[in-house]
């Protein structure tokens, strides 16, 4: 824009010269002296400005050099010479996959990853990044705005082929698809971290990588009815595990319920004794008759005959 605006200050001046020139044509260039002013100091202006997007920062351009100066979002002043080029600040995604069917508009970029136990296996994996503000400058100057696949495509395979080869197809197809990915994760921000240590100019991050999600596991059809028979019968045998565990824990409180009322009898019946029961005896006669209710009360035969209450009313 600024060049835009010097050529036209260069026309302009050219007109003021002719028009001082020849006054005969002053008349008729005027106008066109004035228009072409206006566009100059509006060119001129915008030139020192710049509108950055939202999720973008500006990275200035002078002459074919990166300058360090990074502009965010919103409207900036500038060097007028500078050409901004705008990068995403935002979350990202590189899939790989075989398959394009959820508006992936990019060519099929699957990766086949080796088992621990052998097995060849598609997967569909997606990475969540994003860039680094502070480094866009740095990123722009050494890898460009194609940072995608310099380095976080080769980086992305390489750590989800080397976290695939610590796992079986089963953990990796069922039991343990969380640690994998979460290992993939960990082996990804490890190797971009090895690569942009190779720079001896940069002590950044560059970039943030937010997530691995493994979204599928592509196996042989009998290997996944084996593995999925395989699970059924463990979750089988688990089950049974508690049924026993939970019969075992029963039977036990059956026994210690049968020991404490056997002890509970024994303590009974040591402690009932003939004195005590005549003692017992004495004091429901000494009850009775303390009572204002007509009875008849007929001691048993013996030392220890307790009484009989028989109520006339009834």
């Amino acid at each position: 824009m600024i060049w835009v605006a010097l050529i036209l200050l260069v026309v302009l001046s050219g007109l003021f010269l002719v028009t001082r020139a020849d006054p005969r044509r002053a008349a008729g260039a005027t106008l066109l002296l004035g228009v072409l002013g206006l566009a100059v100091i509006v060119l001129l202006g915008l030139s020192f400005l710049v509108a950055v997007p939202a999720g973008h920062t500006g990275v200035a351009v002078v002459f074919g050099k990166v300058q360090p100066d990074l502009y965010p979002e919103g409207l900036r002043f500038k060097n007028p010479f500078a050409d901004v080029e705008m990068l995403s600040v935002r979350t990202e995604t590189y899939t790989m996959s075989a398959v394009l069917d959820e508006g992936d508009t990019r060519r099929a970029d699957a990766i086949i990853a080796l088992s621990s136990d052998g097995l060849r296996m598609p997967l569909d994996v997606t990475v969540a990044y994003r860039l680094v503000a502070d480094d866009c400058a740095w990123v722009y100057r050494n890898l460009g705005r194609y940072y995608e696949n310099k380095i976080v495509r080769p980086a992305a395979r390489t750590a989800v082929r080397e976290a695939t080869s610590r796992f079986t197809s089963q953990e990796a197809y069922a039991t343990k698809r969380e640690e994998l990915a979460q290992l993939m994760q960990a082996l990804l921000a490890e190797r971009i971290s090895t690569l942009l240590g190779e720079y001896d100019d940069f002590s950044g991050r560059a970039f943030i990588i937010q997530q691995v999600m493994l979204r599928n596991v592509d196996l042989p059809g009998k290997v996944k009815e084996a593995i999925e028979e395989k699970l059924a019968a463990e979750q089988d045998a688990l089950r049974m595990q508690f049924i026993l565990a939970k019969e075992r824990q029963e039977a036990e409180r059956k026994r210690i319920e049968a020991a404490g009322i056997a002890d509970f009898q024994k303590i009974v019946s040591e402690g009932i004794s003939g004195p005590l029961l005549q003692w017992k005896g004495i004091e429901a006669t000494m009850e009775i008759a303390r009572s204002p209710n007509a009875k008849t009360v007929i001691v048993g035969s013996g030392k220890g005959g307790l009484p009989i209450i028989l109520n006339p009313g009834q």
